[in-house]
């Protein structure tokens, strides 16, 4: 969830700040690129040389490291030197991408990475160096080098986010000085992230006796069961990290790491479904995240004695609300989110001791009743998340009156109503609002109008019937998103998108699917340079296609606009979108033949998922595709939806074989065309298919039968077509036997239509397919091949006696006469019953 990892990012940032700013220059004492000018002296020659050879062993393409050439190192980017000796003590080559933009942005390796396929060992020269930052750099599939265990004199050791592959060396364990370490990945990345780090034995660790800062994100730990033991012998442990590890959380009978003031340990596993004795003994925790970890039962007074912790994260575990009422006695929190648990029932009255809360997210649980009192006296929120719970009330004026500080709210998909006079000044400035799913038209919020600082914006299916203001473009010069959805809002698009949309420039988002919008698509949207997600769906746009869509908006993720009024062809140019997922044109006027170029898709030749994701989201956008005839809606798993969808349009000509390279395709839906010509035989190439919908076309011949070795499909129409043929067998196919899938082909044979083929044959993907006597095609097809010679033969053995054999001659003419004559009555009779039926 977006609030969450924006939560962990902090968490993170920050403790990497303090040691940055105050544990790390009050042990090593830079200058401030290097020694004092005024000072006599130069680098150490040797040193300099060492970072030569450093710096010719990796690559630079942004040409980070221009200025390592000539003059003395001091003066080098990145270097830092010992004010008095002129000795290298700090090496900090850490990416200048900001950690937010590398989470979320997926042209991440395109930034000024550095990279190499090996790390010159020639830094052990650098024996004063106390400070080595290579974070955030793609070193990817090379592994951590040994000879960093050599530099004796660390104290700060950052390669987390580099790429580094293969087994964590122990070497690591020689740095007996060091006081931070960071080899995993940032807290809180919430795109998959294939960390490719291992370490099956963390007794290096317990060597590491200075330590007070250990991050080790989704380093895969699972053969290192004992990781925490040897952890727990660090005393001096003030900050640790052992996120997505694959750790089986033992319960110790003792606890050494008293110290902790930071433990993140969620999406690990606990061997006891329930809160460990031994946190009750961390009584300095301020931040405590387990998250995602099974947890549930009884806490008792385990977070009572927390009398200092300010950040507690128990999303995605069991807990109920019991477990709620007791942390209210936590006075000391300013966040507390327990999403997606098991909380039922009302909100604690008790919520309101908590009267330090900065930010409270109780979302997808299954609370009912109205909120208390209580809870609108927390004069210090700034974040109120309860979306996707059963909550009921109307919301009036009254009731936001003291959350003067609030920033972020969300209030989506309960029971709740929203009243308000249309001249109320909300006390706060939003900016992320989330109201969808909840009553608040029929008029458009004039509130709206008074918030400067919107990001994103939420108000799906809110009961809004009518025109959007001119105002409405004055929210915010730099919005996230924008969801409109499932209203009646109505009048030009054109016109609300150029007074008010059109120079967003950072829009990511923008969804007005199923409203009444009509006109053409402004021309000031190819403005949106940064747009993902496109979803016009099912408004009343008559228009073609226009060609800036692929040439001007080529971030273009998800493109809907199905159900509207588009007509003409599709044009080439959308052949310029490589990151596009989802392409639904379905139900409109379009016509002409299915670009070939579709193959430059290059997101769904992949079969990983896709990367999208806002920046600091909270907005999740919802994408409505249809599946197997079923509407379903998409919003956690976008990054993983491919689709392509041209239904119910004019189309013609053949479906090109282009498409079948889009290997990554889950659902291919081009039913209700005019589309010809043959089913492509490499269908079978799509082995991620789940949905073929190519029904009511004009298309001929026999159905490949590769498509049987499509495992994946779990949903087939092809009826309506001029398809013809046995019907392939086996594999996924034999599951598909609804005959309804088939009809309309009066061609096709074969299970699971009754009309059996000759000889009850079927193609199969896996060789020729026997009869009941053991007779295959191919002995069937020398029966064929012999027989037209054969018949040929025997014609001309019979005309030829004919022709000397008079008496034989003679009895045939006869029968052919005779059987002529009787062919002639027959009809003459047929025909007078026909006219005494007639009149």
């Amino acid at each position: 969830m977006g609030h969450l990892n924006f939560l962990d990012a902090t968490t993170s940032l920050l403790s990497l700040f303090l040691f940055i700013t105050v544990l790390v220059p009050s042990q090593i004492p830079f200058g401030h690129s290097g020694p004092d000018r005024s000072s006599n002296f130069t680098c150490i020659e040797s040193e300099q040389q060492a970072l030569l050879r450093f710096r010719d062993s990796l690559t630079d393409e942004s040409n980070r490291l221009s200025s390592w050439t000539g003059g003395d190192c001091y003066s080098w980017k990145g270097i830092g030197c010992h004010r008095t000796t002129g000795r290298v003590v700090k090496l900090d080559l850490r990416n200048t991408v900001q950690p937010a933009l590398h989470i979320f942005d997926p042209s991440y390796h395109s930034t000024p990475c550095l990279a190499g396929q090996y790390l010159s060992p020639s830094l052990v020269n650098l024996t004063n160096l106390r400070y080595l930052d290579l974070s955030l750099n793609n070193f990817s599939g090379i592994q951590i080098p040994t000879f960093l265990g050599l530099l004796k004199d660390l104290r700060y050791l950052n390669l987390s986010d580099a790429g580094f592959v293969g087994e964590v060396p122990h070497h690591l364990g020689n740095l007996s000085h060091l006081r931070y370490l960071d080899i995993g990945v940032l807290s809180g990345n919430i795109i998959p992230t294939h960390n490719n780090l291992i370490s099956k034995d963390l007794g290096w660790v317990a060597r590491l006796s200075s330590l007070e800062g250990l991050f080790l994100n989704e380093i895969d730990l699972t053969k290192a069961q004992d990781g925490l033991l040897a952890v727990n012998m660090l005393p001096s442990l003030i900050t640790l990290h052992l996120e997505s590890c694959g750790l089986i959380v033992p319960h110790f009978l003792q606890v050494n790491f008293t110290s902790l003031s930071s433990l993140i340990i969620g999406f690990n596993q606990f061997n006891h479904p329930t809160i460990p004795p031994w946190l009750g003994n961390l009584t300095g925790l301020q931040d405590l995240s387990l998250r995602a970890n099974y947890l549930g039962g009884k806490v008792h007074d385990t977070f009572r004695q927390m009398t200092s912790l300010v950040d507690l994260d128990l999303v995605g575990n069991s807990f109920d609300t019991s477990t709620l009422r007791s942390i209210c006695n936590v006075s000391s929190l300013t966040s507390l989110d327990m999403s997606d648990n098991q909380l039922q029932g009302s909100i604690p009255s008790e919520i309101g001791r908590l009267w330090k809360l900065t930010g409270l997210y109780l979302d997808s649980n299954m609370l009912n009743g109205t909120i208390p009192s209580s809870l609108w006296e927390l004069t210090q929120l700034q974040a109120l998340f309860v979306q996707g719970n059963s909550l009921t009330g109307e919301l009036s004026e009254h009731h936001f009156a003291k959350l003067k500080e609030l920033k972020r709210l969300d209030i989506s998909d309960n029971l709740f109503s929203l009243h308000v006079s249309s001249s109320w000044v909300p006390p706060f400035q939003l900016q992320y609002i989330g109201m969808g799913s909840i009553k608040i038209g029929p008029r458009f919020p004039n509130w709206l109008r008074t918030q400067k600082e919107i990001e994103q914006l939420n108000m799906a299916n809110a009961g809004i019937s009518d025109a959007i203001p001119g105002w409405f473009g004055v929210l915010s010069n730099d919005p996230g998103g924008i969801i409109l959805s499932g209203n009646k809002l109505e009048g030009s698009l054109n016109s609300f998108i150029s007074g008010s949309l059109g120079n967003l420039g950072e829009l990511i988002s923008l969804q007005l699917s199923k409203n009444r919008f009509d006109g053409k698509l402004p021309p000031s949207m190819q403005n949106l340079k940064r747009l993902q997600f496109l979803d016009l769906g099912e408004n009343r746009i008559a228009d073609t296609i226009p060609a800036w869509i692929g040439e001007r908006l080529s971030d273009l993720e998800f493109l809907t606009l199905q159900t509207n009024n588009f007509h003409g062809g599709i044009s080439n140019t959308l052949c310029q979108l490589p990151h596009l997922q989802v392409l639904n044109l379905a139900h409109n006027d379009l016509s002409g033949s299915i670009p070939h170029c579709f193959k430059n898709f290059t997101a769904m030749e992949s079969t990983k998922p896709g990367t999208f994701e806002f920046n600091n989201s909270y907005l999740d956008p919802v994408l409505r595709n249809f599946k197997a005839g079923i509407e379903l809606e998409y919003s956690k798993n976008l990054p993983s939806v491919k689709s392509i969808s041209l239904s119910g349009n004019h189309l013609v000509g053949e479906i090109p074989d282009e498409i079948m390279g889009l290997v990554g395709l889950q659902t291919l839906n081009l039913s209700k065309n005019h589309l010809n010509g043959r089913i492509p035989k490499n269908i079978g190439n799509l082995k991620q298919l789940e949905t073929l919908d190519l029904s009511m076309n004009e298309l001929r011949g026999e159905i490949p039968p590769s498509l049987s070795s499509i495992y994946s499909l779990s949903s087939l129409n092809l009826s309506y077509n001029k398809l013809s043929g046995p019907i392939p067998s086996g594999n996924q196919l034999q599951t598909l036997n609804d005959p309804s899938i088939y009809e309309g082909n009066i061609g096709l044979c074969g299970k699971p239509l009754l009309n059996s083929c000759p000889a009850d044959e079927s193609p199969t993907e896996n060789g020729p397919v026997l009869d009941d006597k053991g007779h295959s095609e191919f002995d069937f097809s020398w029966f064929y091949a012999g027989f037209g010679p054969g018949f040929s033969v025997g014609v001309v053995g019979v005309v030829g006696i004919l022709q000397f054999k008079q008496s034989w001659r003679y009895a045939l003419f006869k029968c052919v006469e005779n059987a002529y004559d009787g062919i002639w009555v027959m009809i003459g009779l047929k025909t007078s019953r026909l006219r005494r039926n007639f009149h």
